[in-house]
């Protein structure tokens, strides 16, 4: 049997899965001079992103005209953002757990001066505020994923009040859209395999000399919160849904590989979809709550900031007294609400919660080298904790209310 024919006859998951450990080999055998694919790993992330945006439109508005009833809009959004602010708080709280436990700021030495510009920490009205975009089109052009899902759920919300016959109109002519972005992606998986191979070596390449003395205690608090919060989602899977957990996490599978090579929520959202699909999530449903976690649901940014935080609370001796940890959690649940969608963009989130509390800046800069080892980690519990809640507010509404089914496009490669 041929290479080729055993490659076509595995499933994604497979392909990916042993790109991703190829490109690790890679990596740590060639060093920088792997670096010279590089360019297929970006490719890789520049397809993504080219449907990412134009995909979450066209789905959020789909999803929720198709709910047919305004008030199951309603029902659907109040379930889901409960269920994305109680993980979140889960999220924090088991960083500062972790953090604790492993003390990774215990013995470290900081001596260096962060310069960068810090950004005011926004109060709960200015983050409300700041949701809502003044021209749709500087919004469409800055990539700004806040406030083009909150455009997307007015325009979708508003087609809910037509006269039937113009929402059906306008809900098929969305609907079509979807499955046309649905076809490309379907293509875009098909090379894959080729841009996660790039992305992994490039990855250890680059960063793979830094698993050194202290910064094994940082990530080693940092992975480990992330196996007790997938603890928490697997609790959760049990009680809420019939989902078994190896269906769950075999059908996961793409997802999560996907995540650990692109480090970006955003970019992960039209493998999420398709994830949804495969679980039997209605697309009345995940249209609406996947790109919307996309943007609100932050867990893995809401671990990272409270570790951050003790690391550099640890590292300067500065007193942790209840109310402290209050603020804290508080700060960091808005600080992932608004948190960006792509790699790297929790580094923001940590300069402002380091500068409020008075630590020191240099932080900043020492977590910032070793970014992309975490990142690609919280990056997977966030888009995890997004097609969780998807799947438990599904299965409730088929207990409490019918969803209006859609026809769906199944992504396969």
């Amino acid at each position: 049997m041929s290479i080729g024919t055993i490659y076509r006859k595995n499933t994604l998951v497979i392909k990916l899965l042993v790109a991703l450990v190829l490109g690790v080999v890679a990596g740590a055998a060639f060093g920088d001079r792997i670096l010279v694919i590089k360019p297929l790993g970006s490719i890789f992330l520049n397809l993504l992103k080219l449907v990412a945006l134009p995909l979450i439109i066209v789905n959020l508005i789909s999803g929720i005209s198709a709910l047919g009833d305004p008030k199951a809009f309603g029902r659907i959004g109040v379930k889901i953002l409960l269920y994305y602010a109680a993980t979140t708080i889960i999220a924090i709280i088991l960083g500062f757990v972790t953090g604790t436990l492993l003390k990774p700021g215990i013995g470290f030495t900081l001596t260096g001066k962060y310069d960068a510009a810090i950004a005011k920490v926004p109060s709960f009205l200015d983050t409300l505020v700041g949701l809502l975009p003044g021209n749709i089109f500087q919004t469409l052009t800055e990539g700004r994923l806040d406030q083009i899902v909150v455009f997307s759920a007015i325009v979708g919300i508003a087609v809910l009040f037509l006269k039937p016959e113009q929402k059906e109109i306008l809900t098929k002519f969305f609907d079509s859209l979807a499955q046309v972005f649905n076809k490309i992606i379907a293509g875009i998986l098909v090379y894959a395999p080729v841009g996660i191979f790039s992305l992994a070596a490039v990855t250890v390449a680059v960063y793979g000399k830094i698993l050194i003395g202290f910064l094994v205690k940082y990530l080693g608090a940092s992975y480990l919160g992330i196996l007790l919060q997938i603890v928490v989602y697997a609790i959760l899977l049990t009680v809420f849904t019939k989902v078994p957990l190896t269906k769950f996490f075999q059908k996961a599978g793409v997802l999560i590989i996907t995540a650990i090579s692109t480090s970006s929520s955003l970019a992960v959202v039209p493998v999420n979809l398709s994830v949804a699909d495969e679980l039997d999530v209605p697309r009345s449903i995940s249209s609406f709550t996947i790109p919307l976690g996309a943007q609100v649901n932050k867990d893995g940014n809401g671990l990272m900031l409270a570790i951050t935080f003790l690391f550099a609370a640890q590292a300067v001796g500065a007193p942790l007294p209840l109310p402290v940890f209050i603020k804290a959690i508080v700060l960091a649940l808005i600080l992932t609400t608004g948190a960006g969608g792509v790699p790297g963009g929790g580094i923001v989130s940590i300069a402002v919660i380091i500068d409020a509390f008075g630590l020191p800046l240099e932080v900043v800069g020492i977590v910032s080298g070793i970014f992309a080892l975490i990142d690609m980690g919280y990056t997977t519990l966030n888009v995890l904790g997004d097609l969780v809640g998807t799947v438990i507010v599904s299965q409730s509404e088929n207990r409490s209310a019918p969803s209006v089914a859609i026809p769906e496009t199944k992504v396969t490669a």
